[in-house]
């Protein structure tokens, strides 16, 4: 029993229903291709029962998990797949649309009906739709759609793999000169049924021809190719139809890294890690030279704090957790992992310089506290010099009315007063000094304050 992954509902039914009955099971994880999604037949799926794009998203999607789950690896890159999962998947449901207008013979919608039904009546509709397709070549036997139809049921439903490799053989010959690009399609599968006959020399071939008919690339094309060679032993020809294909679409790096066809395959390996490297160094690279260009890679900090020193801080932390990123988000997001780089260094910056000033403005309140003694001291001198100096002029005050009454001989000495008068002048005059008594090294500090505070305002505003 082959495994089928959870899909989603998107669309195409339930899983007892529709496109998930058994034969539809055994298409999309045929038992040739060791339970790994299969992905090319799809676009001729796609008709059978109408699917819209999401239902082919959720495909695609199930497929790319179960191989992911399979070999350890991390589901949650699916995530960051899912733009260029949406674009394979318009493209597939485009074809099938192409595919579903073409046809118009019996055989071919006793084939569609077939995956409606289960069991023992699905067995019959599909020996009925072969049966139709032979009785249609001898009527003709150039009717390339039959034969690409025949050899469909004998790779997919019956597991006849030499008469499927025939039939698709022979249709991709006649529709060459009419319908190129249903010969590639034809081609793609006979690629297919030499990979399933452990034949890969005639799948490469096979593979390089549907290049060849094709209008324009075909991504999935180009990616069967890579891994044909790869089992074919052309290690170097299968390293460089991959790298063509994870340049335009990283979608493929990621089933790249868990398709058993690569993975005996050291310099395929290799080459998967240093398309990984070369995107990391491509950012480093973005960083370095926006960081030289920012006023801030110049500006002069104060307090000896050095902006280059923090920046690399900030980089290597970064470094170290983009070496870990996967390729997906590293090709996406080359540019905002790299503006978000530089945003860090220059938080940094302001981090430490507002740390700094917190320090000095502690320090100062330390050093404020530990003598704030003279300046109460000061205080009371000065209050106790005012105290006196208003007792003196209460003196004098009384000593003048005396004297308007005729006894103002009884306050005459002004020897009291001129003491007073001396302890008034000499207190206030230390009051004063000790009240405004700064602890030493604490004009130092405020400046260093005041010019951190600036630098922060300036990074702040700019």
């Amino acid at each position: 029993m082959i495994h089928q992954p959870p899909i989603c509902q998107n669309g195409f039914g339930d899983v007892n229903n529709g496109m998930l009955v058994p034969q539809a099971q055994g298409v999309f994880f045929p038992a040739h291709k060791q339970h790994v999604f299969h992905r090319i037949n799809l676009e001729y799926l796609v008709p059978l029962r109408g699917m819209k794009r999401q239902g082919v998203y959720g495909l695609l999607n199930a497929g790319i998990r179960n191989n992911l789950r399979k070999f350890g690896s991390a589901e949650d890159v699916l995530r960051s797949l899912r733009p260029q999962l949406e674009v394979v998947a318009s493209h597939v449901s485009m074809q099938g649309l192409r595919l579903m207008r073409e046809r118009e013979d019996f055989a071919s919608k006793k084939l569609a009906e077939s995956l409606d039904f289960q069991g023992s009546d699905a067995d019959k509709q599909v020996l009925v739709a072969e049966c139709l397709l032979k009785n249609s070549l001898e009527v003709n036997s150039q009717n390339h759609r039959a034969h690409f139809e025949l050899g469909w049921i004998y790779l997919f439903m019956l597991g006849k793999l030499p008469q499927a490799a025939f039939h698709f053989g022979q249709a991709a010959q006649l529709a060459q000169g009419s319908d190129p690009a249903f010969a590639a399609f034809a081609l793609r599968h006979l690629a297919d049924t030499h990979y399933g006959l452990h034949d890969p020399g005639n799948a490469v071939e096979a593979s390089l021809a549907a290049l060849g008919c094709a209008q324009q690339t075909d991504m999935e094309n180009l990616y069967e190719c890579a891994r044909y060679l790869a089992v074919a032993g052309d290690s170097g020809a299968a390293v460089r139809r991959l790298v063509q294909v994870v340049a335009r679409s990283p979608v493929y790096y990621v089933q790249a890294q868990v398709e058993p066809d690569f993975g005996n395959t050291d310099e395929i390996s290799g080459v998967l890690q240093d398309l990984r490297s070369i995107k990391v160094n491509r950012i480093k690279t973005y960083v370095h030279h926006n960081w030289k260009q920012s006023p801030l890679a110049s500006l002069p900090l104060p307090d000896g704090l050095d902006s280059g020193v923090l920046f690399r801080q900030v980089f290597q932390q970064h470094a170290r957790v983009i070496s870990h990123l996967p390729y997906v988000t590293l090709s996406q997001r080359e540019k905002q992992i790299g503006d978000i780089i530089l945003e860090a260094s220059q938080k940094r910056i302001m981090r430490e310089v507002r740390r700094r000033s917190f320090q000095y403005e502690q320090h100062m309140e330390q050093q404020r506290c530990r003598w704030s003694w003279v300046n109460q001291l000061g205080g009371t001198f000065i209050h106790t010099s005012i105290v006196l100096l208003l007792g003196s002029l209460a003196f004098y005050l009384l000593r003048f009315a005396t004297g308007l009454l005729g006894v103002g001989s009884l306050l005459g000495s002004d020897a009291i007063i001129t003491a007073v008068l001396g302890s008034i002048l000499l207190l206030g005059a230390t009051g004063v000094s000790l009240f405004q008594f700064v602890p030493f090294g604490m004009k130092k500090l405020l400046r260093k304050q005041v010019e951190l505070d600036n630098t922060l305002h300036l990074l702040q505003t700019s």
